[in-house]
């Protein structure tokens, strides 16, 4: 199954850029041009300011904002798997280096569902709503902060017009600020979406000790990056940096609880998410002329809380940090686990129904199996019982 980005969630950040940007820049062909010039800048050209700084923020605002906003479901998704989002009413967000508010407007669409499943609704997927809802049982408070103020004017406009279609009472404040400097109130979640990158070393430890000082016992701090290995791996950096700082404890993805991450083992090596991604349709043409999305929604991550809390409670557990890798006669996954990272293997002559979970395992999944790793892998026999975990779905 696909994450989906609901219909209306495209429909007010259209609507709140038009607003503030006037329609030249959002016409086709300037679009995408400034859409591939972003893209570049996030990756081979990163760091080099924008030539068309209107044209760059019609590109964050009307694809980058759309396409990157699901990728906060995983951990909220995973969080509300082990009853760890707050209870506090309203949830207190603050959403640094918010840009036109991709986190924000993702947390919305999630939250949302999530009541809904609490309250026993079937839901099958984030859909696409045509009518308001209503969730009674959850109400927002969010502040936004970000050093470009229209970018936030269009965050803010979103934010409130999402909030009122999916029928959550939604306090929305922004300030214009440098993240270095900005103030952070107490706060249940604060997520910080696309932004360590652009930092040296120093300020994202730094900005991160400030995030674990602003939530409680029960909060947490939502990492996210992009899936690229030089920024994937200086979030496993600064994973092992805050754990050894005894400040922090990681919640996922890790179900390796202590430094150091063993993706630093290899400097080919990095962990990053893959998941199966459905834009709503204008955000998909505009991905078919720029040749960028293939249908997945790629990012890295991490979620820091100031208790301790396992992201599963059974163990040994391995965190699935690849995609299958079938071949003749076998299915094989990469596994992270306390024990290291290693393959797990699964032989075809030794499927039995306790170790079917292993067949069905994909990146994100969480195997739990009573198998001893040997020197280089776990081999999956026709006596092991694995059980498959799934912490965040769509």
């Amino acid at each position: 199954m696909a994450w989906i980005v609901p219909d209306e969630l495209e429909d007010v950040v259209h609507a709140a850029a038009r607003v503030v940007l006037g329609e030249a820049p959002l016409a086709t062909a300037a679009l995408t041009r400034a859409i591939i010039d972003r893209s570049r800048r996030y990756t081979s050209e990163r760091g080099l300011p924008a030539a068309d700084p209107t044209g760059d923020l019609a590109a964050r605002a009307m694809f980058f904002t759309i396409a990157d906003a699901m990728k906060i479901a995983i951990p909220l998704g995973e969080l509300a798997h082990r009853g760890a989002l707050p209870a506090t009413r309203p949830l207190r967000i603050v959403d640094l280096g918010a840009g036109c508010g991709a986190m924000s407007l993702g947390a919305i669409a999630t939250l949302g569902e999530i009541a809904m499943l609490d309250k026993g609704t079937t839901v099958t997927a984030l859909p696409t709503v045509t009518a308001p809802r209503t969730s009674d049982d959850i109400r927002l408070d969010i502040l936004a902060i970000d050093h470009d103020g229209a970018a936030l004017a269009i965050a803010r406009s979103a934010i409130r017009e999402l909030a009122a279609r999916r029928g959550i009472v939604t306090t929305v404040a922004t300030r214009n600020e440098d993240v270095h400097h900005a103030k952070l109130p107490a706060a249940d979640l604060v997520v910080i979406g696309t932004l360590f990158n652009e930092l040296a070393a120093g300020a994202r430890i730094e900005l991160t000790l400030r995030a674990l000082a602003a939530i409680d016992n029960d909060g947490a701090v939502i990492l996210i990056e992009p899936a690229l290995r030089d920024t994937a791996r200086a979030l496993h950096e600064l994973r092992d940096t805050i754990l050894r700082s005894g400040r922090g404890h990681v919640f996922a993805p890790c179900t390796r609880t202590l430094p150091p991450n063993p993706a630093l083992a290899d400097p080919r090596d990095w962990c990053h998410e893959d998941r199966a991604l459905q834009l709503p349709r204008r955000t998909a043409e505009l991905a078919r002329l720029t040749h960028l999305r293939d249908g997945g929604m790629k990012f890295a991550y991490l979620v820091l809380r100031r208790q301790p809390l396992a992201l599963v409670d059974a163990a040994p557990a391995w965190r699935v940090v690849s995609a299958p890798m079938p071949a003749k006669g076998k299915r094989e996954v990469i596994g992270c686990s306390a024990a290291g990272r290693i393959p797990l293997r699964l032989l075809r002559r030794h499927r039995t129904p306790q170790n079917r979970g292993f067949e069905a395992a994909d990146r994100g999944d969480v195997l739990v199996c009573d198998a001893a790793p040997d020197e280089d892998r776990v081999e999956i026999t026709s006596d092991t019982r694995v059980e498959r975990i799934t912490p965040a779905k769509p």
